[in-house]
């Protein structure tokens, strides 16, 4: 049951018993909460300067950068990067496609996602995943 499909960018290995992803996801989520993290900080920043200067732009404009930026990052940090996932702690695996980027959506029993990007041959990993898994 040993399949290896292509990324743009790496490769997934669905081994016997584990999936094995090869990609930068690690770096991705570090930088993107790096940069969520400094929007974040420039939002509450824009809303403590209202307290200076009494203008409605800096407080509703930091009040809503600061709390969307607060949400994005919590649901960002709930995303897992791990490259070794067991098969008993896949909930669910879905191949989809949103503006045009393939991607496989792994979520896992904990709650959290995996998510894989740049997926080469959708049609291909749909159909090995539903002949060979259970799918929700």
């Amino acid at each position: 049951m040993k399949q290896t499909f292509k990324l743009k960018k790496g490769e997934v290995l669905f081994d016997e018993d584990k999936i094995i992803i090869k990609d930068d996801a690690k770096k991705q989520k570090w930088m993107l909460s790096l940069i969520i993290c400094l929007g974040t900080i420039y939002g509450i920043a824009t809303f403590l300067k209202y307290f200076k200067t009494g203008d409605n732009f800096d407080f509703w404009y930091g009040l809503i950068i600061g709390l969307v930026g607060i949400l994005t990052l919590i649901l960002w940090l709930l995303r897992s990067v791990r490259s070794e996932i067991s098969l008993n702690e896949v909930k669910s695996m879905k191949v989809r496609q949103r503006n045009g980027n393939k991607f496989l959506d792994i979520n896992l029993k904990n709650n959290r996602l995996r998510r894989v990007i740049r997926v080469d041959n959708e049609m291909e990993l749909k159909e090995y995943i539903e002949t060979n898994f259970r799918t929700t």
